[in-house]
């Protein structure tokens, strides 16, 4: 009797681990189409959002949030020297944007400029330091200079 529950167990046995190993690989399949899929859908939402920063750039050609914008794009999508050129024309038209900063250094060191990146890296520091939390790019400090609080210390002691 052991031996024909052995016998007639081992292959319902068998079945079950293969039914649920073809499940595990249709799970798999299932997993690996939809990875693509949603790669596909992200890249082309990815060149979607990089051709509306290009409009945005032609419309305003003074606007560093759209280079900083475009920059942090190509960054994303692998473009590091791509991303520098637009991160250092957002920081040409505004010297005091923390995300161009950033972003710039971030890329110089995936190309392995270590002493750029680390010195976008500084002046993100120095203008996070001296900058007020009114606005990103720094535009609420008084003076960036080191000596913000001379001037507000002699308000102070005028009664102003």
């Amino acid at each position: 009797m052991k031996n024909s529950l052995r016998t007639l167990f081992i292959p319902v046995f068998a079945l079950m681990l293969t039914s649920l190993s073809a499940c595990d690989n249709a799970a798999d399949t299932s997993k690996n189409a939809l990875l693509t899929t949603g790669a596909k859908i992200g890249s082309g939402a990815m060149q979607g959002s990089l051709d509306e920063f290009t409009k945005a750039i032609k419309l305003d050609p003074k606007s560093a949030k759209a280079y900083a914008g475009r920059g942090a794009l190509k960054y994303a999508m692998g473009d590091s020297k791509g991303a520098i050129a637009d991160l250092s024309k957002a920081i040409e038209l505004d010297p005091k944007s923390v995300t161009a900063y950033s972003g710039r250094g971030s890329a110089k060191f995936a190309t392995g400029d270590v002493a750029g990146g680390t010195a976008d890296f500084i002046n993100v520091a120095r203008l996070a330091l001296f900058s007020s939390s009114d606005g990103e790019s720094g535009e609420g400090a008084k003076d960036s200079g080191g000596d913000s609080g001379k001037e507000s210390g002699k308000e102070q002691e005028s009664g102003k």
